[in-house]
């Protein structure tokens, strides 16, 4: 099951409680399209100039287009039963990850898992 208050999504326990409980059932495509969020995340804080730029433009480039379409980022929250304006607003308040190999809240999930 999916931990969706851990610092790595980015989703507390106020976000979720106004964005509603998100559903947690573990089904395949619902584990896909988190991977897909996750990717998502993890190249835009990361350090690389070309993947930032690509997932800023799929996380927050059609926000006000609610018909977006199939995989878009609106499409992947609403499927996750997920608020993407809450998400979007977690995620560009994300440290970024600057000249280090990895994220600076990434330990912080590993250690709260352990």
């Amino acid at each position: 099951m999916e931990d969706f208050s851990s610092p790595f999504f980015g989703i507390d326990g106020a976000t979720q409680e106004s964005a509603g409980a998100p559903n947690m059932t573990g089904t395949p495509e619902r584990r896909l399209l988190l991977a897909v969020l996750e990717r998502a995340i993890l190249d835009f804080v990361g350090n690389e100039p070309k993947e930032i730029e690509e997932a800023e433009r799929w996380l927050f480039s059609e926000l006000d287009n609610p018909s977006a379409g199939h995989f878009s980022f609106t499409w992947v929250c609403e499927q996750l039963d997920l608020d993407p304006y809450r998400i979007a607003n977690k995620i560009r308040s994300m440290p970024r990850r600057g000249t280090r190999k990895v994220a600076p809240w990434y330990f912080q999930k590993t250690a709260a898992n352990a």
